[in-house]
């Protein structure tokens, strides 16, 4: 079966086309309906891939539950919460409303540790009650993968471990001159005692000076 090659044409630039629109990580978040079923949201990274040590930000979009084309929800930034969990660390940050995007909020983070997340979106939108978890062990969005997987040509140290590595040094060298100043003092001490000791020993009489001119 052979088509002409204008058709063929037209869908060439219709994949292109949706290559382009369609946003990349768009498979990487997580849809669900909230509130009782009166809210869509969809969440995951800004940027995606997430890197550590690289600016990002906690999204929620929210809409209207069921319209087509989605009717965004606004104001929402006013009322709702994320505390980011990593590991035992919990923190609160505040939403802001994207510029040119309604319904669309991002928190903004600079995430230093790879791994999982936990994102819980907490208050209220429209005086609805929200108490909402989404981890990122799911799998349903991305993870932080640590940025030495971007560096080139090597990969710079682990701030941590160079941390690390400091304060081990710097314990190092507080007791080596710990163990110096106490040399010296026990040094001292000795040094002290044996003065002592030479002031006070018992001294030799001195011989008796015989009367001039007597013969020995």
């Amino acid at each position: 079966m052979h088509f002409p090659t204008r058709v063929l044409a037209a869908l060439s630039v219709a994949v292109l086309l949706a290559i382009l629109i369609i946003p990349t990580g768009a498979l990487a978040h997580e849809r669900r309906t909230i509130a009782n079923g009166k809210y869509d949201v969809t969440v995951g990274w800004d940027t995606e891939p997430a890197y550590t040590d690289m600016k990002n930000g906690a999204t929620i979009r929210i809409a209207q539950a069921g319209t087509n084309p989605a009717v965004p929800v606004e104001g929402a930034d006013k009322t709702l919460k994320v505390q980011i969990r990593q590991g035992a660390t919990t923190k609160e940050f505040p939403l802001r409303a994207v510029f040119g995007q309604p319904g669309y909020y991002a928190a903004d983070i600079v995430p230093t540790r790879d791994g999982d997340y936990q994102w819980t979106f907490v208050g209220s939108i429209n005086s609805d009650q929200v108490n909402e978890k989404f981890d990122t062990a799911d799998g349903k969005f991305d993870k932080v993968e640590a940025a030495t997987a971007l560096q080139s040509p090597q990969a710079l140290p682990d701030p941590s471990q160079q941390s690390a590595a400091l304060s081990a040094a710097q314990s190092d060298a507080q007791s080596a001159r710990m163990l110096a100043i106490g040399g010296l003092a026990i040094g001292a001490l000795g040094l002290i005692a044996a003065i002592g000791v030479w002031l006070t020993r018992p001294r030799a009489a001195a011989p008796a000076q015989r009367p001039a001119g007597e013969r020995v």
